[in-house]
């Protein structure tokens, strides 16, 4: 059976679960097929064990015993309602490029759990944004990745860096993991001699070669993210003054683990964190504009304040 009757059987099984008996035309409507396609799913059903009934006439239609012909999951609502908003949070927030194998387990949970109520999530989750990427090729180059990282076999890769631009490297995978909606690669560097990040999106061309590595025994990927939501940089302990209204924005938010936000007479806030000085967090300081004041590091506030001249230039030229 190919991948996409697999996935409408399971969705039929999934409708006569949750909405009792239909028939072949309500079926097919529902799963966008002809009416000889769901006698052929119905069949397919059966081979598979499952006991699927069926009666003619005016009230007949398809129908599942109401016995226990398919596991009990034992799943409560609110774990099943967790499932349901996490499906549109991959969807919405993060482009998971395994997201249709996602979908299809989830089909088959549904299968097993006895409401026939709707169940569509209560909660809708809204980005501003997310990747620009090509979510086929990102989950092939995803896949081809993890499984080197498993089999630990080197990479070959032309990788375009902010600082370097374009460069072929030879490095060897370590470990994957999901940073702000895009994969990441954790591996050592032949070029650099070092371990290093590697951004999936910015691999322009990948090879797989049939060359083992043995990955270091102390190798732990917490330990080279560290606690900070801004990874992998020179860490310092910043200091910044936010003014209404953002200082409302950022005290919502857990920046960093270490934080630590004092609330002023004037509402305004102070902000504490050891965090890795990048590119990252000078953009999120400047996203603030007026409403906020470096105070330390001095390294940091140069930087701020260098950026902000040349704003100055852009706009005067203006």
């Amino acid at each position: 059976m190919n991948k996409n009757k697999l996935s409408n059987c399971i969705k039929m099984l999934n409708l006569l679960k949750r909405k009792g008996k239909m028939k072949s035309k309500e079926l097919a409507m529902e799963l966008n097929v002809s009416e000889r396609q769901i006698r052929t799913y119905s069949k397919n059903i059966e081979d598979a064990g499952v006991p699927l009934c069926s009666e003619t006439g005016r009230y007949g239609g398809y129908y599942l015993l109401d016995t226990a012909i398919i596991p009990e999951l034992g799943l409560e609502k609110e774990e099943y309602a967790s499932l349901l908003n996490a499906k549109e949070f991959l969807k919405n927030e993060n482009n998971f490029v395994l997201l249709e194998e996602y979908e299809n387990a989830l089909d088959k949970i549904n299968i097993a759990v006895k409401e026939k109520e709707e169940s569509d999530p209560k909660e809708y989750i809204l980005s501003d944004s997310r990747p620009n990427i090509n979510l086929e090729t990102e989950k092939k180059k995803y896949l081809d990745i993890s499984n080197a990282t498993t089999s630990r076999i080197k990479l070959k890769i032309n990788y375009f860096s902010l600082k370097s631009g374009l460069q072929e490297r030879i490095i060897r995978p370590y470990a994957l993991f999901m940073y702000k909606g895009f994969y990441y690669c954790i591996g050592y560097c032949e070029l650099r001699n070092e371990i290093r990040d590697f951004k999936l999106s910015r691999m322009k061309e990948y090879e797989i070669i049939k060359e083992n590595f043995d990955m270091p025994s102390d190798f732990n990927i917490k330990d080279y993210i560290g606690k900070s939501s801004i990874f992998n940089s020179e860490e310092c302990d910043i200091k910044l003054k936010i003014k209404m209204p953002m200082a409302i924005l950022v005290s919502e938010r857990i920046w960093a683990d270490n934080q630590k936000i004092t609330f002023n007479e004037d509402n305004s806030i102070i902000f504490e964190a050891k965090i890795g000085l990048n590119p990252e967090l000078t953009t999120w300081i400047l996203s603030m504009g007026s409403c906020v004041e470096v105070l330390k590091p001095e390294k940091l506030r140069k930087e701020i304040k260098e950026e902000i001249g040349k704003l100055k230039n852009i706009y005067e030229v203006l």
